[in-house]
């Protein structure tokens, strides 16, 4: 009879720890969710700060400046959780390499390999001397209130323009 109470105890005891671990569980789960979206909601309301904001700024944050003759600029900032600025402009081809030597003179160019996701990616009649262009600047130095790297896009368009995208990070 002993020895059959001893084998219930333990069947017993068994069924408790398998029954109440999915309710163990899903309280900690509840409880470290609330954690965590708690914090983000003080830290922001859940959403990137995105504002548009002018290119002229955003090129000096970009530690760069708008070239002369830009035009159809479009740009915004983010603020959450890394200040990131981005945006686009066009300006006339001839002026492209002048502007990149003057404005960010420490520029790395990317061929088919290692381009950053900002650059369309090369497709088989790819031609880096038809123009299009893949850039990127890393700062080695981190300086409060500017990008730390900076990625520039150049795609030649339809006639003598050429589309200008770029985003800065600060992290």
């Amino acid at each position: 009879m002993a020895g059959r109470k001893a084998g219930r105890t333990g069947i017993s005891w068994l069924a408790v720890v398998v029954l109440a671990a999915p309710l163990v569980i899903g309280i900690a789960g509840s409880v470290g969710l609330w954690l965590v979206l708690d914090g983000w909601a003080n830290h922001s309301d859940g959403r990137e700060k995105r504002t548009g904001t002018d290119c002229a700024q955003a090129l000096q944050f970009a530690r760069g400046s708008l070239p002369a003759g830009a035009r159809g600029g479009r740009c915004e900032r983010t603020d959450w959780p890394d200040t990131t600025v981005s945006g686009s402009f066009r300006m006339d081809r001839g002026g492209v390499e002048t502007w990149l030597a003057a404005a960010f003179p420490q520029a790395q160019e990317h061929g088919r390999r290692q381009r950053p996701a900002l650059c369309p990616k090369p497709g088989p009649g790819y031609d880096p001397e038809a123009g299009n262009r893949c850039i990127s600047v890393d700062h080695p130095e981190a300086v409060a209130g500017l990008a730390r790297r900076v990625e520039i896009s150049v795609e030649q368009q339809v006639g003598y323009d050429v589309l200008i995208r770029f985003v800065a990070h600060e992290g």
